[in-house]
């Protein structure tokens, strides 16, 4: 059975359950904070910051990279930024940090022995049903748009929005990288290793690439046109890999890639900037599906 608290930070009751399919939801136009327990490693609890609307579309936010000392979990990014918008919105902090306290960074990946993304997923989908949703949309920036485009391709019919993603995560810097692999596949001597037995959960040119088991959804990239390591690094090998050429991409059903001016450098995009695009990846996905 469900059980109820208060958070003050997030200015919410609180209510822990297994999963979204038995959780006490909020009444429109309220907020709750939901964990979603994990029986087996309480470390992988899933906490979850839901602002209910009556409207069809569903909005799950995803964060990126933390500076630990800095931050408090449960960790719910662009909150301030977006939480006046008209969709059902849902916060996601990710779960994998909990493990260690010196990951900066884990991608909705989690550990080896349990997969955050699918896990997730599937709680996303059991409350897009609950709440009616027509539409699903994952949206976060860098480590957070990795996480959205992965979230979505275990989504059939939705709609990733990230802003300067990564798609693969041994190509992201290497501190980051190395403690994420240490903490959460420590089995595994190198990122190699990690991709020759997780390839799908750490890889999305391998997840996404063209082909028959190519993921039923849409991607709309968004890309600071400050940060072309980015672009070359992660942004152009993923539409590649996906059979689109990055170069043509002008009336593609389902892969769209649009620049804006962040900041120089691989760098967020401003709370003005994220509403904008975010209204625009809708319109164009209402074009194309």
């Amino acid at each position: 059975m469900p059980s109820s608290t208060w958070d003050e930070r997030a200015e919410a009751p609180v209510v822990a359950a297994t999963g979204f399919a038995d959780a006490t939801l909020p009444e429109v136009g309220t907020r709750q904070l939901t964990r979603l327990t994990q029986p087996d490693d309480p470390r992988l609890t899933i906490d979850t910051l839901l602002l209910r609307r009556d409207h069809p579309d569903l909005v799950v936010v995803l964060h990126g990279a933390l500076v630990r000392k800095d931050v408090t979990l449960p960790r719910f990014e662009w909150l301030r930024t977006l939480r006046e918008r008209p969709e059902s919105l849902l916060f996601v902090s990710d779960p994998s940090l909990q493990v260690d306290e010196a990951i900066p960074l884990a991608w909705y990946i989690g550990p080896q022995e349990h997969d955050v993304t699918a896990r997730l997923a599937d709680e996303v989908t059991a409350l897009a049903g609950r709440l009616g949703a027509r539409r699903t949309v994952f949206t976060g920036s860098s480590g957070g748009g990795y996480a959205s485009i992965a979230l979505a391709a275990h989504t059939p019919g939705s709609l990733a929005v990230p802003f300067s993603p990564q798609t693969r995560v041994s190509r992201y810097e290497r501190m980051p990288v190395k403690i994420f692999r240490t903490r959460l596949f420590p089995e595994h001597p190198d990122m190699d290793s990690v991709e020759a037995a997780h390839r799908d959960r750490v890889d999305l040119t391998h997840r996404w690439a063209a082909g028959p088991d190519q993921p039923d959804a849409c991607v709309r990239l968004v890309h600071n046109s400050g940060d072309p390591g980015h672009l070359e690094d992660h942004v152009r090998p993923f539409l590649s890999a996906a059979g689109v050429d990055p170069d043509d991409l002008e009336g593609h059903p389902r892969f769209s890639l649009v620049f804006d001016d962040f900041a120089d450098g691989h760098s967020p995009p401003r709370p003005a900037q994220m509403r904008d695009q975010l209204d625009a990846a809708l319109a164009w996905h209402d074009a194309v599906r």
